[in-house]
């Protein structure tokens, strides 16, 4: 087969559509839920998943075609676990359980299952990742909370009022199970949110500083580049893609 004529002709015939591209962000946003360990925002995206999947044709087989795509999957979303901190034994080794089960499968519905097993394993991983980091149950909770709820404005003042604790309390007990503040660690998860959809989407500052929930876009570029030493701009063009195709770490 001629690589390039075969190349040109498929691009000829999948015209202008952004449709890929538009399936490409909801994918990378999707393994984002599962590399942060939200469990719940996980489960009620899963349908939406897969109802938004757009498979190539791999395969002619209808039943290979969606291993074909389920074991793409597993390598991607090992990727971002290990990229948020998951052990990279762990990570492989979880890969290749689910592999060797999609080798072994009948069915397309049992792909599927398969395939939601995998992602709630991985999510629990990072879920169980985060929590073990601390001893607290407060803590636990606050943190849990921070992830949940990544999109808002939030404060101390916020996450105490949910908890039910005095904010003071709250504050000083964070610093001493965390060693960092509160404070720091909310603008610090923002920031890794941020860079991961720097690094993978084409979206402008201005949407992820409404994503994220920052006042304004002037206000989302000052935390960024005096959290990273550099501009949002200026992070995309140095690491955009760059994460998972060369395997660069931060």
């Amino acid at each position: 087969m001629n690589i390039e004529k075969e190349l040109t002709k498929r691009l000829m015939d999948e015209g202008e559509s952004g449709n890929r591209q538009v399936a490409y962000n909801s994918e990378i946003s999707f393994y984002e839920i599962v590399a942060s360990g939200n469990m719940a925002r996980l489960e009620d995206s899963l349908g939406t998943f897969h109802d938004n999947q757009t498979l190539g044709v791999l395969s002619t087989d209808k039943l290979r075609n969606v291993k074909y795509h389920t074991i793409i999957l597993a390598a991607l979303v090992s990727r971002f676990c290990i990229e948020a901190g998951l052990e990279i034994s762990i990570a492989y080794n979880l890969s290749d359980i689910y592999i060797e089960l999609i080798d072994v499968a009948t069915s397309v519905d049992e792909v599927y299952a398969i395939q939601n097993d995998l992602l709630r394993a991985y999510c629990r991983k990072m879920s169980d990742l985060s929590k073990n980091r601390v001893v607290s149950r407060h803590i636990v909770v606050a943190i849990d909370y921070i992830r949940s709820h990544i999109q808002e404005n939030l404060t101390v003042e916020s996450i105490a009022d949910s908890l039910s604790l005095n904010s003071s309390y709250l504050s000083k007990l964070f610093k001493a199970e965390m060693g960092i503040t509160l404070s720091r660690y909310i603008r610090d998860q923002k920031i890794s949110v941020a860079c991961n959809m720097l690094r993978h989407l084409d979206e402008s500052s201005l949407t992820i500083a409404n994503y994220l929930g920052f006042s304004s876009q002037s206000h989302f570029i000052q935390v960024f580049k005096k959290t990273t030493g550099m501009t949002p701009e200026e992070y995309r063009r140095r690491n955009y893609h760059q994460s998972w195709m060369n395997g660069d770490q931060e």
